[in-house]
Protein backbone atom coordinates (compact mmCIF):
# COMPACT_ATOMS: atom_id res chain seq x y z
CA UNK A 1 0.00 0.00 0.00
CA UNK A 2 0.98 3.49 -0.53
CA UNK A 3 1.86 5.78 2.45
CA UNK A 4 2.17 8.70 0.83
CA UNK A 5 0.93 10.00 -2.88
CA UNK A 6 2.45 13.66 -3.45
CA UNK A 7 3.09 16.14 -6.24
CA UNK A 8 5.85 18.14 -6.33
CA UNK A 9 5.71 20.97 -9.16
CA UNK A 10 9.11 22.67 -9.50
CA UNK A 11 9.50 25.04 -12.48
CA UNK A 12 9.41 22.71 -15.25
CA UNK A 13 9.24 19.80 -13.76
CA UNK A 14 6.66 17.20 -12.28
CA UNK A 15 7.78 15.30 -9.36
CA UNK A 16 5.89 12.05 -8.68
CA UNK A 17 6.65 10.34 -5.77
CA UNK A 18 5.27 6.87 -4.33
CA UNK A 19 6.65 5.45 -0.84
CA UNK A 20 5.55 1.69 0.37
CA UNK A 21 4.72 0.36 3.40
CA UNK A 22 7.49 -0.97 5.62
CA UNK A 23 8.61 -4.59 4.74
CA UNK A 24 6.14 -7.46 5.82
CA UNK A 25 3.03 -6.04 4.84
CA UNK A 26 0.61 -7.46 1.98
CA UNK A 27 2.09 -5.19 -0.59
CA UNK A 28 5.92 -6.33 -0.29
CA UNK A 29 5.32 -6.85 -4.21
CA UNK A 30 5.03 -2.88 -4.65
CA UNK A 31 8.79 -2.23 -3.06
CA UNK A 32 10.17 -2.06 -6.44
CA UNK A 33 7.98 1.02 -7.63
CA UNK A 34 8.89 3.47 -4.64
CA UNK A 35 10.25 5.87 -6.98
CA UNK A 36 10.70 9.63 -7.94
CA UNK A 37 10.33 11.01 -11.33
CA UNK A 38 11.36 14.59 -12.42
CA UNK A 39 10.10 14.11 -15.80
CA UNK A 40 7.35 16.51 -17.05
CA UNK A 41 6.64 14.17 -19.68
CA UNK A 42 5.02 12.17 -17.64
CA UNK A 43 2.90 14.50 -16.16
CA UNK A 44 0.59 15.04 -19.38
CA UNK A 45 0.56 12.23 -22.13
CA UNK A 46 2.61 13.27 -25.05
CA UNK A 47 0.38 10.87 -27.86
CA UNK A 48 -2.60 10.23 -25.55
CA UNK A 49 -5.43 12.94 -25.96
CA UNK A 50 -8.27 11.30 -23.67
CA UNK A 51 -6.21 11.96 -20.50
CA UNK A 52 -4.60 14.45 -18.49
CA UNK A 53 -3.47 14.82 -15.09
CA UNK A 54 -4.43 17.54 -12.65
CA UNK A 55 -2.22 18.02 -9.23
CA UNK A 56 -4.17 19.72 -6.63
CA UNK A 57 -4.55 20.10 -2.88
CA UNK A 58 -6.17 16.94 -2.64
CA UNK A 59 -4.33 14.52 -4.38
CA UNK A 60 -3.77 13.71 -8.34
CA UNK A 61 -6.63 14.30 -10.33
CA UNK A 62 -7.13 11.78 -13.60
CA UNK A 63 -9.33 13.82 -15.82
CA UNK A 64 -11.17 11.88 -19.17
CA UNK A 65 -11.42 14.09 -22.13
CA UNK A 66 -14.93 13.61 -23.76
CA UNK A 67 -13.62 12.70 -27.65
CA UNK A 68 -17.57 12.80 -29.04
CA UNK A 69 -17.58 16.66 -27.54
CA UNK A 70 -14.13 18.04 -27.84
CA UNK A 71 -13.11 21.08 -25.07
CA UNK A 72 -15.46 18.99 -22.32
CA UNK A 73 -14.61 17.03 -20.08
CA UNK A 74 -16.13 13.25 -19.67
CA UNK A 75 -15.08 12.21 -16.20
CA UNK A 76 -12.72 13.66 -13.35
CA UNK A 77 -10.89 10.69 -10.60
CA UNK A 78 -9.23 11.86 -7.90
CA UNK A 79 -6.73 9.41 -6.73
CA UNK A 80 -6.46 8.53 -2.89
CA UNK A 81 -4.35 6.58 -0.83
CA UNK A 82 -5.58 3.59 -0.14
CA UNK A 83 -5.29 4.01 3.67
CA UNK A 84 -6.89 7.23 3.51
CA UNK A 85 -10.10 8.11 4.05
CA UNK A 86 -12.47 9.70 1.18
CA UNK A 87 -14.14 13.52 1.29
CA UNK A 88 -17.05 13.88 -0.85
CA UNK A 89 -16.36 16.16 -3.77
CA UNK A 90 -19.11 17.44 -6.22
CA UNK A 91 -18.53 16.53 -10.09
CA UNK A 92 -15.19 13.95 -8.87
CA UNK A 93 -15.16 10.19 -8.28
CA UNK A 94 -12.88 8.23 -5.94
CA UNK A 95 -10.43 5.73 -6.57
CA UNK A 96 -8.16 4.44 -3.88
CA UNK A 97 -4.69 3.72 -5.43
CA UNK A 98 -3.39 1.34 -5.54
CA UNK A 99 -6.12 -0.83 -6.51
CA UNK A 100 -5.26 -4.96 -6.16
CA UNK A 101 -8.67 -6.35 -7.15
CA UNK A 102 -10.11 -5.02 -10.74
CA UNK A 103 -12.54 -6.50 -12.97
CA UNK A 104 -12.33 -4.99 -16.46
CA UNK A 105 -15.61 -4.84 -19.16
CA UNK A 106 -12.84 -6.05 -21.92
CA UNK A 107 -9.66 -8.66 -23.09
CA UNK A 108 -7.57 -4.79 -24.46
CA UNK A 109 -7.60 -3.80 -20.56
CA UNK A 110 -6.42 -7.06 -19.84
CA UNK A 111 -3.61 -6.61 -21.95
CA UNK A 112 -2.50 -3.60 -20.70
CA UNK A 113 -2.01 -5.23 -17.19
CA UNK A 114 -0.20 -8.16 -18.24
CA UNK A 115 2.10 -5.80 -20.29
CA UNK A 116 3.08 -4.31 -16.72
CA UNK A 117 2.48 -7.14 -14.44
CA UNK A 118 -0.29 -6.61 -12.56
CA UNK A 119 -2.23 -9.99 -14.09
CA UNK A 120 -2.58 -10.74 -10.64
CA UNK A 121 -4.61 -7.86 -10.12
CA UNK A 122 -7.12 -8.70 -12.08
CA UNK A 123 -10.13 -10.49 -10.86
CA UNK A 124 -13.19 -10.41 -13.22
CA UNK A 125 -13.14 -9.78 -16.89
CA UNK A 126 -15.98 -10.25 -19.96
CA UNK A 127 -15.50 -12.81 -22.21
CA UNK A 128 -12.59 -14.24 -20.17
CA UNK A 129 -12.83 -17.00 -22.78
CA UNK A 130 -11.61 -14.77 -25.11
CA UNK A 131 -8.43 -14.19 -23.21
CA UNK A 132 -5.20 -15.04 -25.34
CA UNK A 133 -2.66 -14.46 -22.66
CA UNK A 134 -2.08 -17.73 -20.85
CA UNK A 135 -1.33 -17.07 -17.40
CA UNK A 136 -4.76 -15.44 -17.76
CA UNK A 137 -6.13 -17.48 -19.67
CA UNK A 138 -5.28 -20.56 -17.02
CA UNK A 139 -6.24 -18.09 -14.10
CA UNK A 140 -9.96 -17.83 -15.63
CA UNK A 141 -10.10 -21.97 -16.31
CA UNK A 142 -9.23 -22.02 -12.65
CA UNK A 143 -11.47 -19.88 -11.68
CA UNK A 144 -9.46 -17.57 -9.86
CA UNK A 145 -10.65 -14.99 -12.54
CA UNK A 146 -14.54 -14.78 -13.27
CA UNK A 147 -16.69 -13.77 -15.97
CA UNK A 148 -18.40 -10.66 -14.84
CA UNK A 149 -20.55 -10.04 -17.98
CA UNK A 150 -20.22 -10.48 -22.55
CA UNK A 151 -19.35 -8.12 -24.20
CA UNK A 152 -20.61 -4.24 -22.98
CA UNK A 153 -23.28 -5.97 -20.78
CA UNK A 154 -22.34 -6.39 -17.58
CA UNK A 155 -23.80 -9.41 -14.97
CA UNK A 156 -24.24 -7.24 -12.01
CA UNK A 157 -24.74 -10.15 -9.89
CA UNK A 158 -21.40 -11.68 -10.77
CA UNK A 159 -19.69 -8.56 -10.72
CA UNK A 160 -20.41 -7.46 -6.88
CA UNK A 161 -19.88 -11.03 -6.08
CA UNK A 162 -16.20 -10.45 -7.04
CA UNK A 163 -15.59 -8.21 -4.46
CA UNK A 164 -13.97 -5.06 -7.11
CA UNK A 165 -11.96 -2.39 -5.62
CA UNK A 166 -12.58 -0.44 -9.00
CA UNK A 167 -14.69 -1.41 -12.48
CA UNK A 168 -13.24 -0.50 -15.51
CA UNK A 169 -15.20 -0.41 -18.31
CA UNK A 170 -15.09 0.84 -22.40
CA UNK A 171 -16.23 4.70 -22.25
CA UNK A 172 -19.53 4.64 -24.70
CA UNK A 173 -20.41 8.12 -26.56
CA UNK A 174 -22.85 10.03 -24.44
CA UNK A 175 -22.83 7.32 -21.36
CA UNK A 176 -21.60 7.92 -18.29
CA UNK A 177 -24.16 6.42 -16.26
CA UNK A 178 -22.14 3.64 -13.68
CA UNK A 179 -24.82 1.12 -12.82
CA UNK A 180 -26.02 3.03 -9.40
CA UNK A 181 -25.71 0.16 -7.24
CA UNK A 182 -21.84 -0.10 -7.35
CA UNK A 183 -22.05 3.55 -5.99
CA UNK A 184 -23.57 2.22 -3.22
CA UNK A 185 -21.50 -0.60 -2.62
CA UNK A 186 -18.34 1.80 -2.82
CA UNK A 187 -17.04 0.27 -5.99
CA UNK A 188 -15.98 3.40 -8.41
CA UNK A 189 -15.80 2.81 -12.64
CA UNK A 190 -13.25 3.96 -14.05
CA UNK A 191 -14.28 4.69 -18.32
CA UNK A 192 -11.11 3.70 -20.43
CA UNK A 193 -11.15 5.63 -23.94
CA UNK A 194 -8.27 4.54 -25.68
CA UNK A 195 -10.60 3.36 -28.52
CA UNK A 196 -10.70 6.72 -29.40
CA UNK A 197 -7.40 7.55 -29.67
CA UNK A 198 -6.77 8.36 -33.03
CA UNK A 199 -2.78 7.73 -33.14
CA UNK A 200 -1.20 4.34 -32.15
CA UNK A 201 0.95 5.58 -29.64
CA UNK A 202 -1.57 7.42 -27.99
CA UNK A 203 -3.87 4.01 -27.19
CA UNK A 204 -0.82 2.99 -26.11
CA UNK A 205 -0.19 5.30 -23.90
CA UNK A 206 -3.32 4.95 -21.85
CA UNK A 207 -0.84 2.06 -20.35
CA UNK A 208 0.57 4.52 -17.76
CA UNK A 209 -3.21 5.10 -16.33
CA UNK A 210 -3.13 0.76 -15.63
CA UNK A 211 0.21 1.66 -13.88
CA UNK A 212 -0.69 4.81 -12.00
CA UNK A 213 -3.87 2.77 -10.89
CA UNK A 214 -2.16 -0.55 -9.73
CA UNK A 215 0.99 0.86 -8.43
CA UNK A 216 3.11 0.05 -11.62
CA UNK A 217 4.09 3.17 -13.02
CA UNK A 218 7.79 2.33 -13.13
CA UNK A 219 6.64 -0.69 -15.17
CA UNK A 220 4.04 1.17 -17.46
CA UNK A 221 6.61 3.94 -18.12
CA UNK A 222 9.55 1.16 -19.10
CA UNK A 223 6.97 -0.97 -21.68
CA UNK A 224 5.96 2.54 -23.04
CA UNK A 225 9.34 3.91 -23.75
CA UNK A 226 10.72 0.52 -25.50
CA UNK A 227 7.19 0.33 -27.62
CA UNK A 228 7.54 4.29 -28.61
CA UNK A 229 11.85 3.54 -29.63
CA UNK A 230 10.95 1.43 -31.63
CA UNK A 231 8.07 2.58 -33.18
CA UNK A 232 9.31 5.44 -33.94
CA UNK A 233 12.40 3.71 -35.53
CA UNK A 234 10.14 1.14 -37.61
CA UNK A 235 8.19 4.38 -38.99
CA UNK A 236 11.17 6.01 -39.86
CA UNK A 237 12.13 3.04 -42.22
CA UNK A 238 8.35 3.74 -43.44
CA UNK A 239 8.09 6.93 -43.91
CA UNK A 240 11.36 7.24 -46.20
CA UNK A 241 10.71 4.42 -48.33
CA UNK A 242 10.70 5.74 -52.50
CA UNK A 243 7.80 3.17 -53.21
CA UNK A 244 4.50 4.01 -51.20
CA UNK A 245 2.39 0.53 -52.62
CA UNK A 246 -1.50 1.39 -52.46
CA UNK A 247 -3.31 -0.76 -49.33
CA UNK A 248 -7.31 -1.35 -48.29
CA UNK A 249 -8.71 -3.07 -46.09
CA UNK A 250 -11.55 -4.72 -44.19
CA UNK A 251 -14.22 -6.49 -46.45
CA UNK A 252 -18.23 -6.59 -47.94
CA UNK A 253 -20.50 -7.00 -45.04
CA UNK A 254 -23.91 -7.37 -46.16
CA UNK A 255 -23.70 -5.19 -48.93
CA UNK A 256 -21.20 -2.69 -47.20
CA UNK A 257 -17.41 -2.03 -46.67
CA UNK A 258 -16.38 -0.03 -43.87
CA UNK A 259 -13.21 1.56 -44.59
CA UNK A 260 -11.34 3.55 -41.64
CA UNK A 261 -11.27 7.22 -42.15
CA UNK A 262 -7.97 9.25 -42.99
CA UNK A 263 -7.83 10.11 -39.23
CA UNK A 264 -8.34 6.85 -37.95
CA UNK A 265 -5.40 5.20 -36.31
CA UNK A 266 -5.07 2.35 -39.20
CA UNK A 267 -4.46 5.32 -41.33
CA UNK A 268 -1.58 6.36 -39.47
CA UNK A 269 -0.28 2.92 -39.16
CA UNK A 270 -0.56 2.68 -43.20
CA UNK A 271 1.31 5.91 -43.44
CA UNK A 272 4.06 4.66 -40.90
CA UNK A 273 4.17 1.87 -42.75
CA UNK A 274 5.61 3.42 -46.61
CA UNK A 275 1.86 2.77 -47.77
CA UNK A 276 -0.14 4.34 -49.52
CA UNK A 277 -4.23 5.05 -48.46
CA UNK A 278 -6.90 5.76 -50.73
CA UNK A 279 -9.00 6.94 -48.26
CA UNK A 280 -5.95 8.61 -46.23
CA UNK A 281 -7.63 12.74 -46.97
CA UNK A 282 -10.86 11.99 -45.55
CA UNK A 283 -11.08 14.13 -42.27
CA UNK A 284 -12.88 11.97 -39.68
CA UNK A 285 -11.67 8.77 -37.81
CA UNK A 286 -14.75 7.22 -37.96
CA UNK A 287 -14.96 4.34 -40.37
CA UNK A 288 -16.52 5.31 -44.22
CA UNK A 289 -19.68 2.93 -45.14
CA UNK A 290 -19.25 2.14 -48.81
CA UNK A 291 -20.49 0.47 -51.35
CA UNK A 292 -18.71 -2.59 -53.37
CA UNK A 293 -18.54 -0.58 -56.37
CA UNK A 294 -16.89 2.40 -54.78
CA UNK A 295 -14.10 0.07 -53.58
CA UNK A 296 -13.48 -1.25 -56.64
CA UNK A 297 -13.00 1.82 -58.25
CA UNK A 298 -10.63 2.81 -55.93
CA UNK A 299 -8.23 -0.13 -55.24
CA UNK A 300 -8.86 -2.79 -57.51
CA UNK A 301 -5.44 -2.40 -59.10
CA UNK A 302 -4.52 -1.94 -55.52
CA UNK A 303 -1.36 -4.48 -54.78
CA UNK A 304 -2.10 -5.31 -51.07
CA UNK A 305 -4.63 -5.93 -48.86
CA UNK A 306 -4.96 -6.35 -45.40
CA UNK A 307 -7.00 -7.39 -42.64
CA UNK A 308 -9.06 -10.01 -44.45
CA UNK A 309 -11.80 -11.75 -42.85
CA UNK A 310 -10.42 -15.38 -43.76
CA UNK A 311 -7.43 -17.64 -43.29
CA UNK A 312 -7.79 -19.15 -47.05
CA UNK A 313 -8.97 -17.80 -50.61
CA UNK A 314 -11.41 -21.10 -50.49
CA UNK A 315 -13.20 -19.43 -47.18
CA UNK A 316 -12.83 -15.43 -48.52
CA UNK A 317 -14.46 -16.62 -52.00
CA UNK A 318 -16.99 -18.28 -50.45
CA UNK A 319 -17.85 -14.97 -48.59
CA UNK A 320 -18.10 -12.80 -52.16
CA UNK A 321 -16.75 -14.69 -55.41
CA UNK A 322 -16.54 -11.15 -56.78
CA UNK A 323 -13.39 -10.90 -54.78
CA UNK A 324 -11.44 -11.99 -57.91
CA UNK A 325 -11.63 -8.83 -59.26
CA UNK A 326 -8.74 -7.29 -56.74
CA UNK A 327 -4.97 -7.45 -58.25
CA UNK A 328 -4.13 -8.40 -54.42
CA UNK A 329 -6.29 -11.49 -54.91
CA UNK A 330 -5.08 -12.53 -58.24
CA UNK A 331 -1.25 -11.39 -57.34
CA UNK A 332 -1.64 -13.63 -53.42
CA UNK A 333 -0.80 -10.55 -52.10
CA UNK A 334 -3.91 -10.93 -49.17
CA UNK A 335 -3.22 -10.79 -45.29
CA UNK A 336 -5.29 -11.71 -42.76
CA UNK A 337 -5.15 -10.92 -38.98
CA UNK A 338 -5.86 -14.03 -37.07
CA UNK A 339 -2.34 -15.19 -36.74
CA UNK A 340 -3.19 -15.10 -33.00
CA UNK A 341 -6.00 -16.21 -31.84
CA UNK A 342 -7.22 -18.99 -29.26
CA UNK A 343 -9.87 -21.64 -29.50
CA UNK A 344 -12.93 -19.36 -28.70
CA UNK A 345 -12.19 -16.71 -31.25
CA UNK A 346 -10.42 -14.41 -29.31
CA UNK A 347 -7.58 -12.34 -30.72
CA UNK A 348 -4.33 -11.22 -29.58
CA UNK A 349 -4.21 -7.98 -32.04
CA UNK A 350 -7.27 -6.53 -29.90
CA UNK A 351 -5.51 -7.56 -26.52
CA UNK A 352 -1.74 -6.75 -26.55
CA UNK A 353 -1.44 -5.24 -29.79
CA UNK A 354 -3.04 -1.94 -28.72
CA UNK A 355 -0.23 -1.92 -25.96
CA UNK A 356 2.48 -2.99 -29.03
CA UNK A 357 1.65 -1.55 -31.70
CA UNK A 358 5.31 -1.09 -32.78
CA UNK A 359 4.81 -5.35 -33.76
CA UNK A 360 2.02 -4.83 -35.65
CA UNK A 361 4.02 -1.93 -37.32
CA UNK A 362 6.95 -4.22 -37.90
CA UNK A 363 4.02 -6.47 -39.75
CA UNK A 364 3.13 -4.02 -42.22
CA UNK A 365 6.20 -3.30 -42.81
CA UNK A 366 6.92 -7.28 -43.88
CA UNK A 367 4.32 -7.08 -45.71
CA UNK A 368 4.82 -3.34 -48.26
CA UNK A 369 8.34 -3.14 -47.30
CA UNK A 370 10.07 -6.85 -46.30
CA UNK A 371 13.90 -5.85 -47.32
CA UNK A 372 13.33 -3.11 -44.24
CA UNK A 373 12.83 -5.77 -42.02
CA UNK A 374 14.74 -9.10 -43.05
CA UNK A 375 14.27 -12.32 -40.35
CA UNK A 376 10.71 -10.77 -39.45
CA UNK A 377 8.19 -13.51 -38.06
CA UNK A 378 4.82 -12.38 -37.84
CA UNK A 379 3.03 -11.27 -34.84
CA UNK A 380 -0.31 -10.51 -36.03
CA UNK A 381 -0.91 -10.53 -39.43
CA UNK A 382 -0.19 -13.69 -41.79
CA UNK A 383 -0.27 -14.36 -45.56
CA UNK A 384 -4.07 -15.64 -46.58
CA UNK A 385 -3.30 -19.68 -47.77
CA UNK A 386 -4.09 -19.64 -51.44
CA UNK A 387 -5.19 -23.28 -51.80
Amino acid sequence: MFKRFCIALCLTSVVFVFGCKPAGTKSDQLSENQFQFSDSSLYQPRYARGYRWEPGADGLTLVLTDPWNPGTVFARYRLLDAGSKSLAKSGVNDIFIPSERLAVSSTTHAGFLSAIGAGDNLIGCSNPDRLYDSVLYQRYLSGSLSTIGRDLELNMEYLVAQKPSLVMQSGIEGQFNPDPRLGELGIPVLYILEWMESTPLGRAEWIRVFGVITGHLREADSVFNLVEKEYNRLSALGRASEDQPVVFMGNNFKGTWYMPGGLNYLAFLFKDAGMDYPWKDVRQSASLALNFETVVNRVADAPLWVGAPADSLSQLLAEEERYTVFRAVREKRVYTLTNRLNNHGGNDYWESGVVRPDRILADLLYIGHPELVPGHSWTYYKPLIFN
